[in-house]
């Protein structure tokens, strides 16, 4: 996971509304966080999701500050999601706005709005042995009337 529970409760939620939200159970909140990062995820198609995030076997490689700002709405969505279980006197309507901000966010970077300085995909068409492209088309042909 790129955000743990005791991130969130440090920047988001506290540790106190998370521990009433789930009734002690950190599992949940975890679950909360992983459907969280899945939303961020499904948006950022074009770029390398494994270096940013990581994967089951393997740390995130990219480091950049951007991921911090990824960070940010993986955080921002689970604590909307968490909210949306229980709500031990805290105003939702300010993380469902929130909420919406973030999600308009990603679209925004789905459609390329807005272009963080993020790692893409790697060109499957581009040789890593050589580095060059390779590409070839059809014979030329000459068309009689």
């Amino acid at each position: 996971m790129l955000v743990s529970v005791e991130e969130l409760s440090k920047t988001s939620l506290y540790s106190e509304i998370i521990q009433r939200i789930t009734r002690g159970d950190q599992e949940a909140a975890e679950l909360q966080i992983l459907a969280a990062e899945s939303l961020v995820r499904s948006y950022m198609s074009r770029y390398d999701n494994d270096a940013i995030f990581g994967t089951d076997i393997s740390e995130p490689t990219y480091t950049g500050a951007e991921v911090e700002l990824i960070k940010k709405m993986v955080k921002i969505i689970a604590s909307y999601y968490l909210v949306r279980l229980a709500n031990p006197n805290v105003n939702i309507e300010l993380f469902r706005a929130d909420y919406e901000d973030a999600l308009k966010w990603l679209k925004d970077l789905q459609s390329g709005l807005v272009n963080p300085n993020l790692p893409y995909k790697p060109d499957p068409s581009v040789d890593t042995v050589t580095g060059g492209v390779w590409y070839n088309s059809l014979p030329k042909q000459t068309n009689f009337f």
